[in-house]
């Protein structure tokens, strides 16, 4: 499955995979979505060929700064052939390391002291379930 989109809210991190198509939002309003989204409020880390390319902290601080560091890394993803998702691996404290093609390694760390969302992974349909982690575990709602 391809990375496809990055975008932010706040200090939320939104990524896309997947193919895009089209969908409204709330008002509305047509836009292009990936099929599927992950969207991160935790720590997590993005390494290139095992440096420290981006953090949460990338996101953190004025808007003007994240902003700006969500259109470097969009202007990287567009350089780039397609970036790949090969491997995720999941650990017992809903942590995640997804492995991607051209050397790219994603790796998200919940808070497990935190009673707020850490991460959330769902198709981008309505009415989609989600699968929700809140201080490290799933949260009851991902069932519903």
């Amino acid at each position: 499955m391809e990375w496809s989109g990055i975008s932010r809210a706040a200090n939320m991190l939104t990524l896309g995979f997947g193919p895009k198509h089209e969908a409204k939002n709330f008002y509305g309003v047509s836009k292009q979505v990936s099929a599927w989204a992950l969207h991160i409020q935790c720590a997590w880390t993005l390494c290139e060929a095992g440096k420290v390319i981006a953090t949460e902290e990338s996101i953190g601080g004025s808007d003007e700064k994240a902003n700006a560091f969500v259109l470097r890394l969009q202007q990287l993803l567009a350089r780039k052939a397609s970036i790949i998702v090969e491997n995720i691996s999941a650990h017992p404290d809903c942590g995640l390391v997804v492995s991607l093609s051209q050397a790219f390694r994603l790796i998200v760390a919940p808070d497990v002291t935190s009673d707020t969302e850490n991460w959330r992974f769902f198709e981008s349909k309505r009415d989609a379930k989600h699968l929700v982690i809140v201080g490290g575990t799933v949260a009851p709602e991902s069932f519903d």
